[in-house]
């Protein structure tokens, strides 16, 4: 996997979906809103316009009724083997904002998310790493507790991906 050397390995598991399938489930809004959130998340708003350049915009409303929007940009889209997008909490209007379900976390710090796809025998090896984009927050608290959070969402994450592909062979919509 080409990322970072201070990406965290978040995820790296088999699926049985064709490469294809899975990077459509990462590129197209009307699949990704189904399955990227944690348990009990949903996923109200999503756009995607998977090139280079290309915005990615979401929210996720907690089951407490809290809205975190998410803003980011695509950095890399090669179909069906790579995609990687750098992305921060914001407001309503697009603004750098604090998130809140981790207040702490610093306004305008970026993640950045790469996630290699492999064919397989069984189907397609994912994996996703992430990082925070700017080297000076690395190894602030806050961005050091968000690195556990984050294991523990994405693992939920990652299994409502698993059940999602796992339903088809080829997409429904």
């Amino acid at each position: 996997m080409r990322v970072a050397a201070n990406a965290d390995l978040i995820d790296d598991r088999e699926y049985a979906a064709p490469p294809e399938l899975v990077f459509e489930a990462w590129t197209k809004a009307e699949h990704f809103a189904r399955w990227f959130a944690p348990d009990n998340v949903e996923v109200p708003l999503c756009e995607i316009d998977a090139r280079p350049g290309g915005v990615i915009r979401f929210q996720h409303r907690w089951p407490e009724g809290q809205l975190v929007s998410i803003r980011g940009v695509f950095d890399e889209v090669v179909a069906p083997t790579r995609l990687s997008f750098t992305f921060t909490f914001v407001d309503s209007n697009d603004r750098p904002t604090v998130n809140a379900m981790m207040p702490e976390w610093p306004v305008g710090a970026h993640i950045v998310m790469t996630v290699e796809l492999v064919a397989t025998a069984r189907g397609t090896r994912m994996t996703v790493a992430q990082r925070v984009a700017e080297p000076e927050l690395a190894d602030s608290a806050p961005i050091v507790r968000h690195r556990k959070l984050a294991a523990i969402g994405w693992s939920q994450t990652a299994e409502r991906l698993v059940a999602y592909l796992e339903r088809r062979t080829a997409w429904d919509s």
